[in-house]
């Protein structure tokens, strides 16, 4: 793997006698870590510790697992759009034999966006959606595990049909406080709502049906919110109401 984008500009720490100083390395190598950490130190003529070298190498693991798991859930996400759900990736709708192929959207490598009405007549004189936009949705919002959203994967939603289902479920908990059945605003350019729900819905269209599935650094990352756990990719499945903007 490929670790430059991982840690560049990775702050890496070292101890010189009692001083501790800071650097920033750049097109470090994981194989070369230690080879690479002890040239710079000899150049600058200053000693380092194995303090130093344990730390950089620490980090360099850490941030490489992260990676390695993000390149995971987006993995997940386009399997199971292109072979679950049989679309196709926007750049080769062109070339499909399908007329009017589904499609989904990639945005930075972390959300995917499908709008299941994209081909609906008339729907390029529907309002759309901007990049400061305010809009009223119905939604519900999944953790995705990979297969087809259930409701044993719900963990929010505004929708009465979807409550219900809970409601009449054995194992399932949720806030009735949170969970209002009135449409959810969202601001967009505010930083108010995920990365990936703001990448993704710039560009949709008053009335349309759109499912947005996020890796979790589009999402919650590493932060545990209610029922989903740190780490998790999740999916939103949303019903635009209204575009103002």
């Amino acid at each position: 793997m490929d670790s430059t984008k991982c840690v560049q500009p990775l702050l890496e720490f070292f101890i010189s006698g009692s001083k501790c100083c800071l650097i920033t390395l750049k097109y470090l190598e994981s194989k070369v870590i230690f080879s690479i950490f002890a040239r710079y130190m000899a150049m600058k003529g200053l000693r380092y510790t194995a303090i130093g070298i344990a730390t950089a190498a620490m980090m360099l693991v850490g941030c490489n697992k992260d990676e390695d798991m993000l390149t995971k859930q987006k993995d997940s996400i386009v399997k199971y759009l292109t072979s679950t759900r049989r679309m196709v990736s926007e750049q080769d709708v062109a070339s499909s034999l399908d007329e009017n192929p589904p499609f989904y959207t990639g945005f930075n490598n972390s959300s995917y966006r499908h709008i299941t009405n994209y081909y609906e007549a008339g729907r390029e004189e529907w309002t759309e959606v901007e990049a400061n936009s305010i809009i009223d949705v119905e939604f519900d919002a999944y953790i995705f595990s990979g297969s087809e959203p259930t409701i044993k994967n719900l963990y929010w939603s505004n929708l009465q049909s979807s409550i219900s289902k809970l409601e009449a479920s054995n194992n399932h908990t949720y806030d009735k406080l949170i969970w209002e059945t009135k449409p959810l605003t969202i601001r967009l350019g505010r930083g108010e709502v995920l990365e990936g729900l703001e990448a993704a819905l710039v560009g949709c269209r008053d009335q349309d049906s759109v499912q947005i599935y996020m890796t979790s650094n589009a999402a919650y990352g590493k932060h545990l919110i209610g029922s989903v756990p740190k780490n998790s990719p999740v999916a939103w499945y949303i019903k635009i109401l209204s575009v103002t903007k």
